[in-house]
């Protein structure tokens, strides 16, 4: 296997490895699930970014563009989607950003602009959780996207974004795993309707 790693580290002890360009992170991970490797997969930049059915992600560097191993469970075939993007709002919303769920995996500011994205492949029993957050990077489409550093007139380290979302998203997994309901109610709230 190519070395892709240009760093490495673990947070909430959850393997990260840091990467410089790629062609997807999902392709990435993807190599790493058939060598037995678990983790999460950031890029700096993706060629070949990609969303649902096969839509290209533009994937500048500044933006925070990840692909999370996850073991199979029964419960995510349900909830990993619903877990991730609120996720997403919650680790937003801790930086001051109002945003919304937009079914079925977009995560949208006022209504209309898009923010960051979520795509699930099942491999196995494993899933690759993709997902892309505009934090600091120039946006192909400014009337359908927007930015974190646009809504702050700031830039963001995207590094603390990245800590903050998977803090999140294990509060949350655990909440979920003791009361469903509380995390899908929560999650229904953020959801456009």
């Amino acid at each position: 296997m190519k070395d892709y790693r240009t760093r490495y580290e673990e947070i909430e002890g959850i393997p990260v490895y840091y990467l410089k360009d790629v062609s997807s992170t999902m392709d990435v991970a993807d190599e790493f699930l058939r060598e037995g490797k678990t983790g999460i997969v950031v890029a700096e930049r993706q060629e070949k970014g990609r969303g649902r059915y096969g839509r290209r992600w533009f994937s500048p560097v500044g933006g925070l563009y990840l692909s999370w191993i996850l073991k199979y469970d029964p419960l995510y075939p349900l909830s990993l989607s619903e877990m991730l993007s609120l996720s997403i709002v919650e680790t937003l919303r801790y930086f001051g950003i109002d945003c919304r769920i937009k079914l079925p995996n977009d995560i949208i500011i006022d209504g209309k602009k898009k923010i960051a994205g979520i795509l699930i492949v099942k491999k196995d029993n494993w899933y690759i959780a993709g997902v892309g957050i505009n934090i600091n990077n120039p946006v192909e489409d400014e009337n359908q996207q927007v930015a974190v550093k646009d809504i702050l007139r700031k830039e963001v380290d995207r590094e603390i974004v990245l800590k903050q979302f998977i803090k999140v998203f294990l509060e949350i997994k655990n909440i979920f795993y003791r009361d469903t309901s509380v995390s899908l109610k929560k999650w229904s709230e953020y959801l456009i309707k």
